[in-house]
């Protein structure tokens, strides 16, 4: 446990910490820690946003309950930012720096001098342009530091009893959307109500994307099950206003579309 050890020491060095808390596991574990470290000087921080499933809001309150953690929330419209909807390849870029203004105006105009995010070693592989902005812009991110690993948070949040040490990646609606095709509200909506429905049936890795001519592209984690359930499956989606349901072949990739960029 030397690396916990070593969070919960540079935690304390902080006196008082602002989390950016999503209510995934990586922003969990850290809400957890610097409460434990910190008590009533450490808060944490939720984005209520269109980009975001509704339901993540309630989640993250539910959790920062369980906690103990004081939260608050704070009201975002990333698509009202310039050129944030036309989704360019720095999307996630744009994105992180407005959210790092407030957290960071809210910070201050609260007393905590430190805002961290739970950005982990497993993370730093893969194709990130707001870890860019968070550096820019001086957000603490301990588990980067430290070198832990996703793996190794999944087995600290199982020891702490909390209930997402399983809970797959949380990731905005905004991935579900090849780079460069416009970002509207109703659509981020259709493709959440979409994934919502094939969770029904016992999914856990779940995406639909959204392609040209309102086609949805549906990534699962266990293709030959899905197909059980693919009459249903196509009644609601066409429902909800996809012309094309299509099923990927190759199942649940994390941060499939950044193959685009190549």
């Amino acid at each position: 446990m030397e690396k916990l050890d070593r969070l919960r020491q540079a935690i304390g060095e902080k006196r008082r910490l602002l989390v950016l808390f999503s209510g995934g596991l990586d922003s969990t574990v850290l809400a957890k820690v610097a409460h434990d470290v910190l008590k009533e000087e450490a808060c944490a921080l939720t984005f209520d946003s269109p980009i975001i499933p509704s339901g993540d809001l309630a989640e993250a309150r539910s959790l920062a309950a369980l906690i103990g953690i004081r939260h608050v929330a704070i009201h975002m419209d990333e698509l009202s930012e310039p050129g944030f909807a036309m989704n360019p390849p720095d999307r996630c870029y744009l994105c992180r720096k407005s959210r790092d203004a407030k957290a960071i105006a809210w910070a201050h105009d609260n007393g905590f001098m430190a805002v961290a995010d739970g950005l982990n070693a497993s993370d730093l592989s893969d194709y990130r342009p707001g870890m860019k902005a968070a550096r820019e812009d001086h957000i603490w991110q301990p588990f980067a530091d430290l070198g832990v690993t996703k793996d190794e948070l999944r087995v600290w949040a199982r020891e702490m009893g909390l209930p997402i040490w399983d809970k797959p990646n949380t990731v905005c609606l905004c991935s579900r959307f090849p780079y460069g095709f416009p970002l509207e509200a109703d659509l981020l909506r259709r493709v959440e109500e979409a994934e919502a429905f094939l969770k029904r049936f016992g999914f856990k890795q779940v995406r639909v994307r959204y392609f040209p001519y309102d086609t949805a592209l549906i990534e699962v984690d266990d293709l030959d099950a899905v197909l059980h359930y693919k009459e249903d499956i196509r009644k609601h989606l066409r429902s909800l206003g996809f012309s094309f349901i299509t099923l990927d072949l190759e199942g649940f990739a994390s941060g499939k579309l950044n193959r685009l960029l190549d």
